[in-house]
């Protein structure tokens, strides 16, 4: 916040890098042992459960209405979009490419940036 940066930004970015290593190590380890049950199970697992549990405990805590509503609509359409196309190259042959994941790592940097405007 010293430097100028929006609270929406530091949330995508330094929280949920936080939040997420659990999950990303997981995922790793689970690919090197083939367990593609288990990266697929932990991703939407934990986005649910982050999703829904953290943030409507986080929802009921506050009291009031959401301050800056437009960043976090278009935090939340990034969010779905995101989701539904990882969901759409999965569905294609089970798996997503390493190409396509850069993709979604794209858009999410281009999101970002969107939301950081």
């Amino acid at each position: 916040e010293a430097l100028g940066v929006s609270d929406a930004v530091i949330g995508l970015t330094v929280v949920a890098l936080g939040t997420s290593l659990p999950e990303l190590f997981t995922a790793i380890q689970a690919a090197r042992r083939h367990e593609d049950e288990l990266i697929v199970g932990n991703l939407l697992g934990s986005n649910l459960f982050n999703s829904l549990a953290v943030g409507g405990v986080a929802a009921s805590a506050s009291g009031g209405a959401p301050a800056g509503a437009g960043v976090d609509a278009v935090a939340i359409l990034l969010m779905v979009g995101v989701a539904g196309a990882a969901w759409g190259l999965m569905a294609r042959n089970g798996r997503v490419e390493r190409w396509e994941g850069g993709l979604l790592v794209g858009v999410y940097f281009a999101g970002l940036a969107v939301i950081a405007i």
